[in-house]
Formats: structure tokens, C-alpha cells, sequence
């Protein structure tokens, strides 16, 4: 008998956050079960001078990176799932200024069919922007939940959890949230056998070797986004 497929679309764009589209990746790629199988693909723009059509990117820490698929592809017009990864506050700002742009104008038409629309870290600033989070609950990486109140129909987390569902959203935190995240989709779609022999495939059984708070942040970093305050230009933020 033939699986079914379940189709998770991974939009990438320069200044991408690598943790947020590699730990997915990783743990989606695992996932299949006898009952249905996890089709994972990096979603970006054609270019005809590239070797395979496809548009290279350079992810926040400078590594490049080929999509798998055009945001055009047949493969992922109807995705099961769009993850939206984080980015560098450049990169954030500029995808906020150009929603005509092609990864905008993707999220912006997928988001409102799929099954799940999640995102990781900073990718919960273009789904509020696209007003897809409006009247949720969210969460997103600590250092941006000041960011977040250009939304004020967003209902922000307290206490920056690692994940938030409301409904069919699920936000994560800041870059290793995905980590978890993923994990707890994958329970979500495939069952909890399934999440917990990926869990032993991997070894995730995480005991961090330091131990550390986190510290709230009063200023956005992401340019133009709130108006700042003087403290806030004072630590260089502009």
C-alpha cells in the first residue's frame, strides 16, 4: 500500500537562522512511519544562471545554501506544514519592507490552507506581519519580544516558553527551540512511538552543561520596527 505523503515547506531567504531550518530538517527527515511519510523540502527563488535553477542563499553565520525546490515548484503548492525560520535583524526588516516580494507572497498564500502554520525564533515577526497571528498566543526568541509590540493583537507568552500551540500555530523560541518544537510535531502528526524512536535515533536527551538566565530585553533589534526609546539608542540600537 502506498503512504501518504505529508508535505513540510521550509522557506529560506538570506540571513536565515542555520538552527532553524537544520534542526527540523533533521528531525522531520526521520519521522516517516509505515502510515505516512514526511516529505521535507527548502523552499527559495529560481535563478537561470545558478546549476540547478535555484537561487543560493547565505544563512546568518555565512554558510550557503541551495533550495531543494522553487517557491513555484508543483511539489510544495499545497504543503501540510510551513516552518518559518528566523533571520538576522537586516534580513528581517528588508522581508517586513518587500511583502510583494516572492518568499512574502508565498507565506502569505500557503499559510492560509495549510494544516499547521508554525514558526521558529524570529519567523513569528512575518507571520505577525502578514497578520497571520492576530488573536494568538505566541512565542518567539527572547531577545525580539520587544519587537513584537508593533502587534498588539499578538497575545506574547510570558516567560519565553519553548513552544506555544494556539490552535493550528505553533510558535517557537529563540533557534534551539526549534528543536524541541519539531519534536512535538512530530508527536502532533505521527504519533508518539514515532516522536520518541526519532527522539532514541538521535540521542536527544539534552543535559546542558551550564545553566543561565534569561534576560528580558526592553529594545527591538530589528530596525523601524517600534519607536525607541532613549536607553534603548543609548545600547546602540538605531
Amino acid at each position: 500500500m502506498k503512504k501518504a505523503q505529508f508535505v513540510i515547506a521550509i522557506p529560506i531567504y538570506n540571513g536565515v537562522d542555520l538552527m532553524d531550518i537544520a534542526a527540523p530538517r533533521e528531525i522531520f527527515s526521520w519521522a516517516s512511519n509505515d502510515i505516512q511519510e514526511l516529505k521535507v523540502y527548502f523552499v527559495g527563488e529560481e535563478d537561470d544562471c545558478a546549476p540547478n535553477g535555484l537561487k543560493q542563499v547565505t544563512t546568518r553565520d555565512n554558510l550557503l545554501l541551495r533550495p531543494d525546490v522553487s517557491f513555484s515548484d508543483p511539489r510544495v503548492q499545497r504543503p501540510d506544514l510551513l516552518w518559518v525560520p528566523g533571520a538576522s535583524p537586516d534580513a528581517l526588516a528588508y522581508e517586513q519592507a518587500h511583502l510583494s516580494d516572492v518568499l512574502m507572497s508565498y507565506i502569505s498564500e500557503k499559510g492560509k490552507t495549510v494544516t499547521w502554520l508554525t514558526s521558529v525564533c524570529e519567523g513569528a515577526l512575518l507571520l505577525a506581519k502578514l497578520g497571520f497571528l492576530d488573536g494568538y498566543q505566541v512565542t518567539t526568541h527572547h531577545s525580539f519580544y520587544a519587537c513584537m509590540k508593533a502587534f498588539p493583537n499578538v497575545k506574547m507568552v510570558p516567560d519565553f516558553p519553548r513552544y506555544v500551540k494556539d490552535r493550528n500555530r505553533v510558535t517557537g523560541g529563540g533557534i534551539s527551540a526549534g528543536l524541541d518544537m519539531a519534536f512535538y510535531l512530530v508527536e502532533l502528526i505521527q504519533g508518539t512511538k514515532t516522536a520518541m524512536d526519532v527522539q532514541s535515533t538521535m540521542q536527544y536527551y539534552p543535559i546542558p552543561p551550564i545553566q543561565s538566565t534569561i534576560v528580558p530585553s526592553e529594545c527591538c533589534p530589528v530596525k523601524g520596527m517600534i519607536p525607541l526609546t532613549e536607553d534603548c539608542k543609548k545600547k546602540g540600537f538605531s
